[in-house]
């Protein structure tokens, strides 16, 4: 199926673990999560803002506007694909890590990107994790206000 492509448009990114397991579980895998975004952002000069995120156990939603003229499909690839290079690396394992190829939704009006905001913050409250979005140390208000000072970045360019 076609991926639905906006010019600087805002999308809602999904992927999941192949066979929906728990392999982003620790802390430290996360953490190598955030960092290539960042990279992404930084050093590979990916042109996006990353409006919200939350990286659960076993998949992953984001919200991203990216900017005009670049390219949805070439972030993600980039960043997905490096992420399971290296955690194939770290935990000496071949084979693909995603399930399939990441899924997007483009958010077309404010209801739509509330509603959208609003359920990627409260996964892991849904999921009986933590009882607020704000505790949830890899979800978008702890990594925005009370994270580390590298991932607040993120949030501000």
């Amino acid at each position: 199926k076609n991926r639905i492509i906006v010019d600087g448009g805002t999308y809602h990114i999904y992927n999941k673990i192949n066979e929906e397991k728990m392999l982003l579980e620790p802390e430290n895998i996360k953490t190598l999560f955030l960092d290539v975004i960042q990279e992404a952002k930084i050093r590979k000069k990916f042109r996006f803002k990353l409006k919200n995120i939350v990286i659960m156990d076993n998949h992953i939603h984001l919200m991203i506007k990216m900017d005009y003229g670049e390219s949805l499909s070439r972030l993600m690839q980039w960043i997905f694909s490096v992420f399971a290079s290296r955690f194939n690396r770290i935990f000496n394992r071949k084979g693909h890590l995603w399930i399939d190829r990441f899924k997007s939704k483009v958010i077309e009006s404010l209801k739509a990107y509330q509603v959208v905001f609003e359920y990627i913050s409260n996964n892991p409250v849904k999921a009986g994790m933590v009882k607020n979005p704000e505790d949830y140390h890899f979800g978008y208000y702890y990594l925005k206000t009370r994270g580390n000072r590298k991932y607040q970045l993120l949030f501000l360019t």
